[in-house]
């Protein structure tokens, strides 16, 4: 009888602590990128790369517990086998007011990213609270200056208006609008930021976006102010760092289950202000396994003169769970 009082005893406690209110999430991409340059300056290269993360989530109420641990994604090729906390954050509840605070990376936007590897894994606070319909949003981390973000919704136009500092101690403050629309079918997306400071390269996005029959078409471009400015960008034809500008079109569909997508561009870098078009065609096919497949050619066509052609395929394997 004690033997059996033990044991259930025992099987209780396995069960509270398996029906906790714990989550485990995560996602694995792995690459083999092949680079042919044709070129003695750009040479042909193979490489197999990884990214891999677990994000282990607790909730007690309105309270949640979020770590994210992943292969150091701060290797140039993440092919390192380490592991790294790359975000462990809190999210809760004070009155009305939303807070989270930890380490974490800032958000991106579609275009533009906000996210860069220096403040990647920054101690950050973030608290927001809605008011008459206006969403009011106050962020500070370390070593940088504070921001308030002002968001909402007038007559189907998103409005979003920041207003921050460029940095602790620094007098350059900055203001960051964002305002996007769908008018007749067509999605429209513009941004802003201006600088105070004469130094600082202010940047314009815009985005547009409809479809046509079963054909998804985006036109898409960003530009900074000034010869030597710099942005980083997202979303629509890549990532790449150090753009100076950025135009081009998108255009997607589906064909036999797989998603196709056609993008002709011109980025021009600012550290040689010359540019130069990419064509990318992009095949993504989802697979019985759960996991997906994704194919990208680049075609790289450097600027007059330049010897730095190149035609890049990238093969990648990608799974969530």
């Amino acid at each position: 009888m004690k033997k059996q009082l033990l044991i259930a005893a025992v099987a209780a406690t396995m069960t509270s602590v398996a029906t906790a209110d714990i989550s485990i999430t995560g996602g694995a991409k792995v690459n083999y990128t092949n680079v042919d340059g044709g070129t003695a300056v750009t040479t042909a290269s193979n490489l197999f790369k990884h990214d891999m993360d677990l994000t282990v989530k607790g909730n007690s109420g309105d309270t949640n517990v979020v770590m994210v641990v992943s292969n150091a994604k701060a290797s140039t090729n993440a092919v390192s086998g380490s592991l790294a906390v790359e975000d462990v954050y809190l999210t809760s509840k004070i009155g009305d007011v939303n807070v989270k605070l930890g380490q974490y990376q800032s958000t991106s936007d579609s275009m533009i990213s906000n996210a860069t590897s220096s403040t990647r894994n920054s101690g950050r606070f973030t608290a927001d609270t809605t008011i008459g319909g206006v969403k009011i949003t106050y962020v500070d981390q370390n070593d940088s200056a504070e921001a308030i973000i002002l968001s909402g919704e007038v007559s189907g136009v998103a409005l979003s208006h920041k207003m921050g500092n460029a940095g602790a101690g620094s007098t350059n403050d900055y203001t960051d609008t964002k305002v996007s629309a769908t008018v007749g079918g067509v999605d429209l997306y513009y941004r802003t930021k201006d600088y105070d400071a004469a130094s600082s390269a202010d940047f314009d996005v815009v985005k547009v976006s409809a479809n046509v029959g079963d054909i998804a078409l985006t036109y898409a471009q960003a530009e900074a102010s000034t010869a030597a400015g710099t942005f980083s960008m997202e979303d629509v034809f890549g990532e790449y760092n150090t753009i100076n500008t950025t135009k081009g079109v998108k255009a997607s569909t589906s064909v036999a289950g797989n998603k196709v997508a056609v993008a002709m561009y011109e980025n021009t870098a600012a550290s040689s202000n010359v540019s130069s078009d990419y064509t990318k065609v992009i095949i993504t096919r989802p697979l019985a396994s759960g996991a997906t497949f994704e194919a990208t050619y680049t075609d790289l066509d450097a600027a007059a003169g330049s010897t730095s052609d190149s035609k890049t395929l990238d093969l990648e394997l990608a799974v969530k769970f």
